[in-house]
């Protein structure tokens, strides 16, 4: 396993193309800056959020996403995102994620719950525990902080 530290943390810039008239980060974004951190926590320990076994395709839907804004992040400004893991149960991954300015200022934080799915012939998905291997990884990355 990966000596990846928790809280994971990734850095970004606020690119144009993801801000609104007025030159603010757009609200959808802090949505795709969580998917960005939680690739890259499953990229450093070695895993992926989507897989295939024979026929069957496997992922990770989000089940809920709550973001709460604090002060706006603009066109061209540095974001930092730190992602910690409040819970794993069974099926499913409780995320939590602060985003903080160059300044070090919280601007924004979210939560994120994905349950773990397995795709269906008939394209339906169905809900499955996580797989050990998974499970393990993340339970002993978030055991690493406490």
């Amino acid at each position: 396993m990966s000596s990846v530290s928790c809280p994971l943390t990734i850095e970004r810039r606020v690119e144009f193309s993801q801000t609104d008239a007025a030159g603010i980060i757009h609200f959808s974004n802090y949505f795709k800056l969580m998917e960005a951190a939680e690739a890259e926590l499953f990229r450093e320990l070695g895993l992926s959020l989507l897989w295939q076994e024979g026929d069957n395709f496997f992922g990770f839907p989000r089940v809920d996403c709550q973001c709460r804004f604090r002060r706006p992040l603009k066109f061209d400004e540095q974001v930092r995102v730190e992602l910690e893991i409040e819970e794993i149960d069974s099926a499913r991954i409780h995320y939590r994620f602060v985003f903080l300015n160059a300044k070090g200022r919280r601007c924004a934080t979210g939560t994120m719950v994905t349950a773990c799915a397995k795709k269906a012939h008939d394209g339906e998905l169905e809900g499955i525990d996580l797989p050990r291997n998974i499970r393990e990884a993340l339970l002993n990355w978030k055991n690493q902080a406490s």
